[in-house]
């Protein structure tokens, strides 16, 4: 009886968790996409600065791989859904550059953590972000001559890249989750 409760708390905390994350990051995509249209500044359409990543690396540093996957695809579908979105073509942008970033990120942070900082992660994430983004949309658009975006993309990815970082370094140091056990990192 008393593992049984153990386990139905600890699948509680786990969801509670998970739906906490993509809540504070949906509320970042979705304040980034209104009250911050980059767009406008950059020359590439729907360039943004990437808020709702602080989130996902502060996920990326205290949580298991599963659950990165989890909060990032369901933070892009929860937003896509409130944003009207879902399945169209910045969806699949989306899907696309989120796959890619997380897969670099994930990679680097699992087997080379002392060589790169959490602001190096981020930029990496950036930048195969953008680069995951422009693939896809070569293969929604074939015969396009998208790559040309690439310099602006990478250029973009930098600074954007090292923001998010800062940011979420800056939360792990405060630690706010500390008095529940500290770090939760689990790298397989």
């Amino acid at each position: 009886m008393k593992n049984r409760q153990t386990s139905s708390r600890e699948q509680i905390k786990t969801i509670t968790k998970i739906s906490a994350y993509i809540a504070l990051g949906v509320t970042l995509n979705l304040l980034e996409s209104f009250l911050v249209p980059l767009g406008l500044v950059v020359p590439i359409p729907g360039a943004r600065i990437g808020l709702a990543n602080v989130v996902t690396l502060v996920v990326l540093v205290t949580e298991s791989q599963r659950m990165l996957w989890g909060v990032t695809g369901g933070r892009i579908v929860l937003a896509a859904l409130l944003t009207g979105t879902l399945f169209s073509v910045p969806f699949a942008l989306s899907v696309g550059g989120s796959i890619a970033a997380l897969l670099v990120m994930g990679l680097f942070w699992r087997f080379l953590p002392r060589v790169f900082s959490l602001n190096g992660i981020s930029v990496l994430g950036a930048v195969a972000h953008n680069c995951g983004q422009l693939f896809t949309l070569y293969l929604l658009v074939p015969g396009t001559r998208i790559f040309y975006l690439l310099p602006w993309a990478l250029l973009l990815a930098l600074p954007s890249g090292w923001l998010t970082g800062y940011l979420a370094q800056r939360i792990l140091e405060r630690q706010p989750w500390a008095g529940e056990g500290g770090d939760n990192r689990d790298r397989n």
